[in-house]
């Protein structure tokens, strides 16, 4: 009897094998799901897969929204777009189409060029090829430890070798390194944010049995620099388990994820998706800010293109495209959004749309700058420092003086500053104080030597970053007292106290004199701790000595600490010198070296002004950030008494110094801040 079953098996599996080589597809033919000769043959995916080493990390894997130099599409035998599509990208970029043969290739530049298609923004690649799914099979981008950008391929999840071997010759193409990643995957199944973090459905864990989560999540950070690997489940409960089907990366905070009305089967697993996602940290270090589509009758509106600052939404004739045209528009504020309509011999549908029939190619030269932004409510107190690495995978240099940070207070103009190089291609930049209550937008810009240039985030000022300046703490109001005038010195000046938060802080305690010979007239606190409720105030009068007349138009600096609980606030002193010859003691309170450099941050050259209480023995010298000597100044015996000195930076780099003055009682150090 079992002999029998064993036979009948073999003679079945033989009709089944007849049967599909008797209907054997030509590749037009293929769908976007796999036929029945494909599922007979499906155990041929990765068969022939060639291995390599991963790129040597650190890896950035590119981001759909990332520059772009080119769009990659397939012509076989017809479009899966329509020309109209293919018209408004070569508007921008350069189209590459996939094309079988020679003849192919003049059947389509006829169609091109019928259809008003800019010729001198289109190539193309000869090879065989199965579908025109580019996005499913197409190359994936990163930039190794070297910032060259490189391919990184997968066995397509689809028993179909001529897609396959694409992405090697779209390498070959360009002119770039080719890497092997032996996980079973496919591109409509993937999106990166550009800076470490992927996601995917769980398709990817059941297409590749014989490999741990672990194992994919090793190769996923190998290849392409991804940690964390987000694997998720597909909310569609459809045949093809794609994440475009439902959701897409905007930025590395946003993602847009489809919606559904609560009567639809799918409605409580796409919110229950909607929820992982708003409660899950983006690469920026808050949740991401979901965004969603309404979707009623399953109309593929997530399946769309991101292409520079324009983005390219499959519509369906439907009364939901206009809705679907304004969510994007309100997600992604500053891009171009255009709805399109499939082509007649190939509609959209909802597992199949405008994103799986193109795939970005990554600009190779791009300039790309990673910053983790202000957000939210920060602290009024103090400057605002921005961060950012310039990354140029051109090889060419960043022109230091192009760094930018452009900021809007509230609605105001935008202001520039500039950013200095600290190390390597590392930059930092402030952006000055700003009141309790203001709203401050910001992006940032830099260009390189090659011609490329880069704003962060991508649409600069149509999508800046943006935060909030607020109060945490005690805060002194002004934060600066001027002493411009004799009737300034003789009368004093105030700053007021006030505890500005919800809750009772303890006032520990005020300085009471300074350098400069200021001192602490009268402070309506009589003794510390003192708990300062919210909403209240206190008032510090501060005075100087009688002055002796000189004529010197330089400012003394000095500083005023307030101590609380919760730290210490800093009141800055602006003595105008020329109503002093020197810094004399007061009521006794001792003497002290004073330093500083005006201006700074400087461009060429400060003047360094010193005074000193008594004769000593003087060393001034300027030194690097590890404290390495670049220059002494001068090394001599001095009279007490107050000096200016010009100290000119030469060719030194631009970046962070410090100013070091020793004597025989006492060592002071100042930072300076040196910008070409």
């Amino acid at each position: 009897m079992n002999k029998f079953y064993l036979l009948f098996s073999i003679f079945c599996l033989l009709v089944i094998q007849a049967s599909a080589q008797e209907n054997k597809l030509e590749p037009w033919q293929y769908g976007h799901w796999l036929s029945a000769e494909e599922m007979l043959i499906k155990a041929e995916v990765g068969r022939n897969f060639v291995e390599t080493p991963p790129p040597v990390g650190p890896v950035r894997n590119v981001a759909e929204f990332d520059k772009m130099q080119g769009v990659l599409v397939a012509a076989n035998p017809s479009f899966g777009i329509p020309f109209a599509l293919i018209k408004d990208m070569a508007d921008d970029v350069m189209v590459t189409t996939i094309v079988l043969n020679s003849t192919q290739q003049a059947t389509v530049t006829s169609q091109y060029q019928a259809a008003g298609v800019n010729m001198a923004h289109c190539n193309f690649l000869v090879a065989p090829n199965d579908s025109y799914w580019t996005r499913d099979y197409g190359p994936w981008f990163e930039s190794d430890s070297s910032h060259h950008i490189g391919i990184v391929d997968f066995p397509y999840n689809r028993p179909r070798p001529h897609d396959d071997s694409i992405p090697k010759q779209v390498a070959e193409m360009l002119g770039i390194p080719w890497y092997g990643m032996n996980i079973i995957h496919t591109g409509g199944n993937y999106m990166s944010d550009g800076m470490g973090i992927a996601t995917s459905t769980t398709l990817v864990w059941d297409e590749n049995p014989t490999q741990t989560h672990d194992s994919i999540a090793t190769q996923i950070h190998d290849y392409l620099g991804i940690d964390p690997y987000l694997v998720v489940p597909d909310p569609n409960g459809t045949y093809i388990n794609h994440i475009d089907c439902w959701g897409k990366y905007l930025a590395p905070d946003k993602i847009l994820i489809r919606k559904v009305p609560s009567s639809n089967p799918q409605y409580t697993e796409i919110e229950a998706t909607a929820n992982y996602y708003a409660n899950t940290l983006c690469s920026y270090g808050y949740n991401y800010r979901v965004f969603r589509v309404n979707t009623p009758d399953d109309q593929p509106y997530t399946n769309s293109l991101i292409l520079n600052n324009k983005v390219f939404v499959p519509i369906m004739n439907s009364s939901w495209d206009d809705s679907a045209i304004a969510a994007y528009q309100a997600a992604m504020p500053g891009y171009q959004v255009f709805g399109i309509f499939g082509a007649p011999s190939a509609p959209w549908v909802s597992t199949d749309a405008l994103h799986c029939r193109n795939m970005g190619i990554a600009d190779i030269g791009q300039l790309y700058i990673r910053h983790i932004p202000l957000t939210g409510n920060q602290p009024a107190q103090d400057n605002f420092l921005l961060t950012a690495d310039l990354i140029p995978c051109s090889d060419s240099a960043v022109y230091n003086d192009s760094v930018l940070i452009w900021y809007q207070v509230n609605s105001g103009n935008y202001q520039k500053v500039n950013m200095v190089n600290t190390s390597g291609l590392h930059y930092t930049g402030l952006i000055p104080k700003q009141p309790a209550g203001n709203v401050i937008h910001y992006y940032l810009y830099a260009a390189d030597k090659s011609g490329h240039n880069a704003t962060m985030p991508f649409m600069g000022p149509g999508d800046p970053f943006t935060f909030t300046a607020i109060y945490t703490d005690i805060t002194a109001i002004p934060d600066t007292l001027w002493f411009r005038t004799m009737e300034d010195l003789f009368e004093g000046k105030a700053t007021r106290l006030h505890n500005f938060t919800t809750t009772g802080i303890n006032l520990d305690s005020v300085q009471q004199s300074g350098k400069t010979g200021w001192w602490v007239d009268s402070l309506s606190v009589t003794s510390f701790p003192y708990m300062m409720n919210p909403g209240d105030s206190e008032y510090v009068h501060v005075r100087f000595p009688i002055p002796v007349y000189m004529n010197t138009p330089v400012y003394c600096i000095d500083t005023m600490n307030v101590v609380s609980e919760l730290g210490t606030h800093r009141v800055i002193i602006m003595l105008n010198s020329d109503l002093y010859d020197g810094i004399p003691a007061v009521s006794g309170k001792g003497e002290s070296l004073l330093i500083y450099n005006y201006p700074n941050p400087f461009t060429g050259s400060t003047v360094i002004h010193y005074q000193m209480p008594e004769r000593t023995n003087v060393k001034l010298e300027i030194l690097n950030m590890l404290g390495k000597e670049i220059t002494t100044i001068m090394h001599s015996e001095q009279a007490a008494g107050a000096y200016n000195v010009t100290f000119n930076a030469g060719d030194i780099p631009s970046g962070i110094y410090y100013l070091e003055i020793t004597t025989d009682k006492e060592t002071v150090t100042k930072k300076m801040l040196l910008i070409r």
